[in-house]
């Protein structure tokens, strides 16, 4: 009975664990996709966001929005964490379309 009872709390044990391991919470951080110094260079004012993302391979983390969507007046920024420590590329974009460009500590 002990061999029993050892072998199911064993196993249950283990499931609880996996689960744990497994579950998604709604609280975890966005991956934003690293920026490099070769991706920064192919980016030019007047490119479209998913012309951008599609060069970097994702989208970066929104920092603004500004404007009625869909007008010329509409800007929306992101950044992009470097691949190096402590850079970043933070990219404006008016009517959808790259406007300014800023890099920090890109090598």
């Amino acid at each position: 009975m002990k061999k029993t009872f050892l072998k199911a709390f064993i196993g249950g044990s283990l499931i609880l664990a996996v689960s744990a391991c497994s579950s998604s919470g709604a609280n975890e951080e966005v991956n934003t996709p690293e920026i490099t110094l070769q991706e920064l260079q192919q980016i030019n004012k007047g490119m479209e966001l998913d012309e951008v993302v599609g060069i970097i391979g994702g989208e970066g983390k929104q920092q603004g929005d500004n404007g009625k969507s869909g007008t010329k007046a509409h800007q929306v920024s992101y950044i992009w964490n470097g691949d190096t420590e402590n850079s970043f590329v933070h990219i404006n974009f008016l009517n959808n379309k790259v406007s300014t460009i800023k890099d920090v500590n890109m090598r």
